[in-house]
């Protein structure tokens, strides 16, 4: 049964080989089936067949005049949409340390993926934390800093939708567990343009966080600050939130997103 599966594991990569020697052939320019074939080393008739199904999925076109092959808008999109998130994460990189190194405290970037909360990057400062994120945790968007800020962008259906799947669990007993209440605080962190953590998700930890909105206004993003709550007391937390919003401002700028003339920031 084991060399059945393997047996199948092989042709299957045998496949993706094939898929990728094909399109590197039409990636130097558009050419007809013969050459395509010849150039990659395979059949005429198993080329037909890999680039019909790629033809059907976008990847490819084949111009019903010349009958040759191209690479299609798909791939470009797709190559466009890989280079624009890999811009995006170094620029985030660099944004998370120039604020490690002016705040010498944590800092963690949060995407939303679905309706998940995901921790996508982190970096830590010199001094402890209590609470370290890890890159591939989910987070809290009730409790969390930057849960709150991403929820603050979103339309209010979708943001009821998130918090009406989740039981709003009771983290510390400053934790918002009452959607009434939650959404008043989305409304203060519209109108002051950060979030803040104020030990809700753990006890002694404080975060503010700031969303990274994208064309649409809404966030996929949002970048914060964490620190003991003696370290980060109230009195830092407006300036905190303030230092993130110029960083974020960079970032935003990335994803096309275009502020209103009434906005501040």
């Amino acid at each position: 049964m084991a060399k059945v599966a393997d047996s199948r594991e092989d042709r299957g990569l045998q496949g993706v080989d094939r898929v990728v020697r094909l399109i590197e052939v039409l990636a130097a320019g558009p050419a007809p089936l013969s050459r395509v074939a010849s150039e990659a080393g395979l059949s005429d008739a198993t080329t037909f067949r890999y680039l019909g199904s790629l033809v059907s999925h976008g990847l490819l076109e084949r111009d019903p005049v010349s009958r040759q092959y191209r690479i299609g808008l798909r791939m470009f999109m797709l190559g466009r949409a890989a280079i624009g998130t890999r811009d995006f994460m170094g620029a985030a990189t660099a944004v998370m340390a120039r604020l490690v190194q002016d705040l010498d405290e944590t800092v963690n970037l949060g995407a939303r993926a679905g309706d998940d909360l995901v921790i996508v990057h982190a970096l830590e400062s010199s001094q402890q934390i209590r609470k370290g994120a890890s890159i591939g945790d989910t987070d809290n968007w009730h409790a969390s800093g930057l849960g709150k800020a991403i929820l603050s962008t979103l339309a209010g259906t979708d943001a009821e939708k998130i918090l009406a799947e989740r039981e709003l669990v009771e983290l510390t007993h400053r934790t918002l567990t009452a959607v009434d209440d939650l959404r008043r605080e989305l409304a203060r962190i519209r109108e002051r343009g950060y979030a803040v953590d104020d030990e809700e998700s753990v006890e002694g930890l404080r975060c503010v966080a700031v969303p990274i909105r994208d064309a649409s206004g809404t966030a996929r993003y949002a970048i914060s600050v964490s620190a003991p709550s003696y370290r980060l007391p109230h009195h830092r937390v407006h300036e905190t939130g303030l230092a993130l919003q110029a960083q974020a401002q960079l970032l935003e700028a990335l994803l096309d997103y275009q502020p209103a003339q009434h906005e501040t920031r």
